[in-house]
């Protein structure tokens, strides 16, 4: 069990490191305890072994597979989708329900799989993701294998207090900003530039303060998904290829999947979601224009610019302040809300940017 969480712990740092995934399987035997009272523990023992075995013999020599307790077992299965995850598990499940259809009582076994990071990005939540799956195969009938995604979601309401205020959903959103700065040592306070910048434009567009909060927590969090980014896309010096820009498009995609599952971050998500689109309807991942851009969002695509030029890249060098001004005042109307672009630079020539970083 302690083995187990070790290297669930070890494979989240790899995934963080370097960008990959993996899938967890959580393994319960069906009725087990039935079995137990009717052919006693020696013959329940045996039983154990045998699934020990016939999991160790469907699945790679990279995957781990544990005894998890009572009648469970875990198996971890790097660099691993959700889909390809089933089609091991399932393969599982009917080994051992063939191999053991010729007793009186045959063994049969329900599965939950979720994967890391699209559960989330914290051990307890990938856990509790493959376990509420488990339990939702469990209610369906026994024998049968569910992936986290066919679980049903709650309804979560849109939060309207300041999400700073809240001690729980602080701590996340700062050990989340905090995943993505380590990753990229180019880009190490961008989030929480992006952060104070948004909040000096929202404070001078006199929004409520749970607008202000949500905006706060969308700057830090905004670029999350790019956990799921290659280190060595990240850092390459020279222009990306059609492939390399996929997973870049994709991270405002990833981000939200990641955060979707922490109620008290919900009301991030359109932010963080729509962060890339462009004011005349050419930008990423859903092609919005103008004012279906979310606000929060318009706000985000600016102050991150205006960050990303300011700031040295591994692709070109930094540009001063009032280069990026002018920038930003090219593409407004096209790539950029006007009336915001025009707040944006008002601020920044009245309050100089370190003032922002120390807040």
């Amino acid at each position: 069990h302690r083995h187990f969480h070790e290297r669930i712990e070890q494979e989240i740092a790899r995934g963080s490191r370097f960008g990959t995934m993996f899938s967890l399987i959580i393994l319960d035997i069906d009725l087990f305890k039935a079995y137990n009272d009717i052919y006693g523990h020696l013959a329940g023992d045996e039983v154990l072994r045998r699934i020990g075995g016939y999991i160790d013999n469907s699945i790679r020599n990279i995957d781990l597979a544990f005894r998890y307790g009572g009648e469970e077992f875990t198996i971890i299965l790097p660099e691993t989708r959700l889909e390809d995850a089933y089609k091991v598990a399932d393969r599982i499940r009917k080994t051992i329900e063939t191999q053991t259809s010729s007793r009186t009582m045959p063994i049969t076994v329900s599965q939950g799989i979720a994967n890391w990071p699209i559960d989330g990005v914290m051990k307890e939540e990938i856990i509790a993701c493959a376990d509420a799956a488990l339990y939702r195969a469990k209610q369906a009938g026994r024998n049968r294998t569910y992936l986290s995604s066919d679980v049903a979601k709650p309804e979560t309401p849109f939060i309207g207090e300041e999400l700073e205020a809240r001690p729980r959903a602080s701590s996340i959103i700062y050990a989340l900003a905090a995943t993505v700065d380590a990753k990229d040592h180019y880009t190490y306070g961008h989030s929480r530039k992006v952060s104070d910048y948004s909040v000096a434009i929202a404070e001078a567009l006199s929004l409520p303060q749970d607008r202000i909060g949500t905006i706060r927590a969308a700057g830090l969090l905004h670029d999350i998904g790019k956990i799921g980014i290659l280190d060595s896309i990240l850092s390459k010096k020279g222009p990306l290829t059609d492939e390399e820009w996929e997973p870049i498009k994709a991270h405002p995609k990833l981000g939200v999947e990641i955060l979707r599952h922490v109620i008290d971050l919900v009301s991030c998500l359109p932010a963080i979601l729509h962060h890339h689109e462009c004011y005349d309807g050419s930008g990423y991942p859903s092609g919005l224009e103008g004012n279906n851009i979310p606000l929060e969002a318009r706000i985000l695509s600016i102050v991150d610019a205006y960050d990303a030029m300011t700031s040295p890249r591994p692709y070109r060098e930094q540009i001063s302040s009032q280069q990026a001004i002018n920038e930003l005042k090219r593409c407004a109307g096209t790539q950029f809300d006007s009336e915001l672009v025009d707040i944006f630079c008002k601020i920044i020539q009245v309050i100089p940017s370190k003032s922002l970083e120390t807040k």
